[in-house]
């Protein structure tokens, strides 16, 4: 997380929040946000979500993600949300979208699913 400069504003019980300031290093050619970028932040707060809800001697690790992109990241500061949508006993059901805003209107730039499994 470091690394790419995604960083947590909101830790709760099931859900994070985080924020991104686009630097040129998360751009693809055409100047937008990479779809690795936001794979790579959606699965995090997905899965930081999910380790909300475990056990002190609990890990979770991904098994499954799918990511629909809606729209290009055209964005300066970009914000993500998880949640767990399904908490179980082996594995916990997530959901997650990556957005920014141009003025007051939200743009959605992509939404995923994930199945985070428990270790």
């Amino acid at each position: 997380m470091k690394h790419i400069g995604f960083e947590f504003t909101d830790i709760l019980p099931g859900k994070t929040i985080g924020k991104l300031e686009f630097q040129e290093f998360h751009e693809q050619q055409n100047g937008y946000l990479h779809g690795g970028m936001t794979s790579t932040i959606l699965d995090m707060v997905c899965g930081f979500a999910a380790y909300t809800l475990v056990e002190q001697d609990q890990q979770v690790f991904t098994v499954e993600s799918k990511i629909n992109y809606y729209n290009r990241g055209m964005g300066k500061e970009y914000f993500a949300e998880g949640r767990v949508d399904k908490a179980g006993k082996r594995f916990h059901f997530c959901e997650g979208e990556l957005f920014y805003f141009e003025g007051d209107k939200k743009i959605t730039v992509a939404k995923c699913t994930t199945t985070m499994a428990l270790l």
